[in-house]
């Protein structure tokens, strides 16, 4: 049974046989044997690639902003508090199928299901360096929102992705991809937790996996995204551009240009660097910590603490980035979390087997969107519209790559509000 508090998929109160109630508890030798591994890690002296004179990133993570989280790891930073958090919602595994054949693996999911008989499933998938984290805020104000079961307006599923946090990794037999992932998306929905049909929301590699899902699977009806990279219509006026598609257009290509080369690394040489990154706790910390940093809007993070250049940075943003690398640090899945960048790059001059564009979502599936600023793609409507069924779409003053663990009001109130866009049409 579940908890008398909330609902179950079916309405019963009863859980499938498949599905198992799950409580995160990192062994404490491990985390002890963290504490040291930080300890013992050293961080080389300044050079000019990591302490440029404009207090700029231009060159990669500056060693001041590292000194700083390191310490906070160490000395103020709590794992026991980042489990409580998660524990405080309903957590499952489950053992899905990832292929046709029946081969299963397990995934953790966090799962708050309404005892409203109308209530609307959605399935939240996160990308990387992201996690079932960046989901916390959002549902804890629907949460607070809807103290009652019997008015909570969804069903909230949100899983490890494959290879991610307490989910399994795929199996070693062959290369899955994004096309895979949605398998085992769906049969966790429909087969496993016997929903008629669900709605997805994703940002990220979440949306890719969220168009492939609107493409393939029909009891997907429908999808929410905040990011959506696809190329312009043909013969595109760009003189037709509004100066905010100019100005992410501008970021888009810093980031095609600048900000890029760790996805070229993960797509070409995956094997080398998760090896090299699943030996330090403060490696990881260096290599996921330049993302969120650069990906955030600063906006969405108050720059409340000092740094001894003078240099101001958000403490509740160091927070955030240090529970992330924990958790990749303490599953051991830094290493098995890259398979999606070989769908997103070109190699040996071959193109990239999976793309948004390919897996276009149109009628009768309906399409939202909630476009963000500071996204590192930001894209233009026109250009989304070709390859959508576009119902939705909202855009945004503040937010960026992470947008549901920056603005989770923002997305709460799209959420909510494309739902009802979906109930009108």
């Amino acid at each position: 049974m579940l908890s008398s508090t909330w609902g179950s998929p079916s309405g019963t109160g009863q859980l499938p046989e498949e599905v198992a109630p799950y409580t995160v508890n990192i062994d404490q030798g491990q985390l002890d044997r963290t504490q040291t591994l930080l300890k013992l890690s050293p961080i080389p002296e300044e050079c000019y690639e990591n302490s440029l004179p404009d207090g700029s990133r231009k060159l990669g993570l500056r060693r001041e902003w590292l000194v700083e989280a390191k310490r906070v790891w160490e000395e103020e930073f709590s794992w026991r508090a980042v489990e409580s958090q998660i524990n405080s919602f309903p957590n499952f595994t489950a053992s899905v199928p990832v292929n046709e054949q029946g081969e299963q693996i397990n995934v953790q999911f966090l799962g708050i299901f309404s005892q409203n008989p109308n209530a609307v499933p959605v399935v939240f998938l996160h990308g990387w360096p992201g996690s079932i984290l960046e989901f916390l805020p959002l549902f804890s104000l629907l949460r607070e929102k809807y103290p009652d079961p019997a008015r909570l307006p969804f069903h909230l599923i949100a899983p490890s992705l494959p290879g991610f946090g307490f989910s399994d990794q795929f199996p070693n037999d062959r290369n899955y991809g994004m096309e895979d992932v949605a398998f085992v998306v769906d049969s966790l929905m429909v087969g496993t937790l016997g929903l008629k049909n669900y709605v997805v929301q994703g940002g990220d590699i979440g949306s890719r996996i969220a168009r492939v899902l609107g493409n393939r699977y029909e009891q997907c009806s429908a999808v929410l995204v905040n990011y959506s990279p696809v190329p312009p219509p043909e013969s595109f006026d760009f003189t037709t551009l509004s100066e905010k598609d100019k100005r992410g257009l501008e970021r888009g290509d810093w980031f095609r240009n600048d900000g890029s080369a760790y996805a070229m690394m993960a797509a070409s040489r995956p094997g080398t660097l998760g090896l090299a990154l699943s030996a330090s706790p403060l490696a990881l910390l260096a290599w996921i910590g330049e993302k969120y940093l650069d990906w955030t809007d600063p906006l969405s993070f108050t720059q409340d603490q000092t740094l001894p250049s003078g240099a101001r940075y958000s403490r509740k943003l160091m927070n955030e980035i240090i529970a992330s690398v924990a958790l990749y640090w303490l599953t051991g899945k830094i290493h098995t979390s890259f398979y999606s960048y070989r769908e997103a790059f070109a190699l040996n001059g071959r193109a990239p087997p999976s793309s948004n564009a390919q897996f276009p979502v149109m009628a009768p599936k309906k399409v939202g969107m909630m476009w963000f600023p500071y996204e590192v793609i930001p894209t233009p409507r026109a250009w989304i519209e070709k390859y959508s069924n576009l119902v939705f779409w909202r855009e945004e003053e503040v937010g960026g790559h992470f947008a549901q663990l920056e603005q989770p009001e923002v997305l709460a109130k799209g959420l909510e509000d494309f739902i009802k866009v979906l109930q009108e049409k």
